[in-house]
């Protein structure tokens, strides 16, 4: 793949506008749509007023709303089956995801099932996370955001965690675009401090990752140029709304970074990107559903730098990625760079700070583990990333 020959396709709609939250239901009435299933997680979006906002939105426009609330951190399989259940109980023409990534993802899964045949049963929805399905029509989804992290608010993917096998995986299909996404900078404002580094941290990570699939960035320089500047601007708004988390000028920066970091125009023709570290999070929240996704990547992705240095892989990539965003050299610049700026925000760079005690080498194989169950991991030889080099990267966490 070089920038002579790659493809782009994005067709959600993206607002960032402040207050704008209520707005989603004129999109929903301009397409005609009567019902709606509104799918949100443990309450924030009530204590902050937007869920109050958008369901008298709704009401006004005579969309008939059914809801599924509690949906957590590391959204899991046996809500994404209850949801799909009351849309195909009550024939719900779209679905509406009030919160973060995980909200989204949930949706996207919900949207795929409900359109099922009567002869599939809901819980069939894992299959499309095995590849054994194929995910060719879904209900409209139309959101709201209220924490910028996964980007899910403008791709076509999704992650759900299936408890009971101890597997977190991911599908994607063309069809489960959001129609339309609303993202209000304010609203995040009143996040979590810890919360919003790991949005952060999740968003810059999701940068690097198409960057060091590239051994040789000068083939596809706007990406990569484009993805660098991304890098700083995602620092930058850290480090302003660290100060002051009021400040809605650097919160629309972000956003818009954190939206671009997974929307694909970061991974223009860059090979697909890498997504090894991202693989190697999902095995921690398997293990601690309570362990975000973003902070599990911020201790991931240093280890995994260093073990592909120490064996001569990549080092091209990492100097230039430390020279242009941390204004170091080399693999180590890129990992002191990146830790420091952890750090800075109050954010874990140990396994054991993560899990808040020591993990022992048994808990670091049963990581392992559940790490090699995984379908494939991008762009390794047989379609996964090496048993030993895995290992490494859980020891050196």
């Amino acid at each position: 793949m070089s920038i002579t020959n790659f493809q782009f396709y994005n067709p959600t709609k993206l607002v960032v506008k402040h207050d704008a939250a209520p707005e989603i239901a004129d999109y929903i009435a301009a397409d005609n749509i009567k019902s709606v299933l509104l799918v949100y997680g443990q309450g924030s979006v009530k204590r902050i007023g937007v869920y109050d906002k958008v369901v008298e939105a709704l009401k006004y426009k005579n969309i008939t709303i059914y809801e599924l609330p509690g949906v957590r951190a590391n959204p899991e399989l046996q809500t994404v089956i209850k949801g799909i259940d009351i849309c195909r109980c009550h024939k719900i023409e779209a679905v509406l995801p009030l919160g973060g990534g995980s909200t989204y993802d949930s949706c996207k899964a919900i949207a795929v099932g409900a359109c099922f045949s009567d002869d599939i049963k809901s819980e069939q929805i894992w299959e499309c996370y095995e590849n054994k399905r194929i995910a060719e029509k879904a209900l409209p989804i139309y959101g709201v955001l209220t924490i910028s992290a996964t980007g899910s608010e403008m791709n076509n993917g999704g992650v759900v965690q299936n408890d009971a096998l101890k597997k977190k995986w991911s599908f994607d299909a063309d069809c489960l675009y959001p129609k339309v996404s609303i993202v209000d900078p304010k609203i995040q404002s009143f996040l979590p401090w810890y919360q919003q580094v790991n949005g952060f941290v999740d968003a810059f990570v999701h940068v690097v990752e198409s960057l060091i699939n590239i051994d040789e960035p000068e083939t596809v320089e706007t990406t990569y140029a484009y993805d660098i500047s991304l890098c700083r601007s995602i620092i930058n708004a850290g480090d302003k709304l660290q100060i002051n988390t009021n400040d809605h000028v650097a919160r629309a920066n972000f956003i818009w970074a954190a939206t671009c970091a997974l929307n694909y125009m970061s991974g223009v023709a860059m090979s697909g990107g890498d997504w090894a570290t991202h693989l190697l999070q999902h095995s921690m929240a398997a293990v601690d559903t309570k362990i975000s996704h973003g902070a599990g990547l911020g201790v991931a992705f240093p280890a995994f730098v260093k073990v592909n240095a120490m064996r001569g892989l990549r080092l091209k990539t990492f100097d230039r990625i430390a020279r242009e965003v941390f204004n170091k050299q080399g693999w180590q610049g890129l990992i002191e760079g990146f830790q420091d700026m952890l750090k800075r925000w109050g954010h874990p760079t140990t396994l054991n700070e993560l899990f808040g005690r020591e993990v022992n080498e048994e808990e670091r194989k049963e990581l392992l583990r559940i790490f090699m169950m995984f379908p494939l991991c991008l762009h390794y030889p047989d379609g996964k990333l090496p048993e030993d080099i895995a290992w490494e990267t859980y020891k050196a966490m």
